[in-house]
């Protein structure tokens, strides 16, 4: 192996890595988010009695910045169907906040 593929290489295992580290982190606070915004939900008046989907059923994704998360809850309540949506940004602590 030529340095020029080495270096390649190099780099491309260290992207890697780095891609693999950030996923477990994303599955992190993916959950945190999903956890403090079902915890919302769950306050909410109307729908405190509804049955809200698991977060592999929620549709989860950044939002506004680095720090937001939008997380979209489907949930049953009555016979209708319907979708709680809530934006949770990072503390400076790590842990999530309702915002939205």
């Amino acid at each position: 192996m030529n340095t020029t593929n080495f270096k390649r290489f190099t780099l491309a295992g260290a992207l890697g890595i780095a891609l693999a580290v950030t996923g477990c982190a994303k599955g992190k606070d993916d959950q945190m988010a999903y956890d403090v915004c079902l915890a919302a939900a769950k306050k909410d008046a109307k729908l405190g009695k509804a049955a809200f989907s698991s977060r592999e059923q929620s549709n989860i994704q950044a939002s506004t910045g680095d720090s937001g998360i939008r997380v979209n809850i489907p949930y049953e309540l009555g016979g209708k169907q319907g979708l709680y949506q809530c934006i949770a940004d990072k503390q400076p602590d790590g842990s999530y906040k309702v915002t939205f």
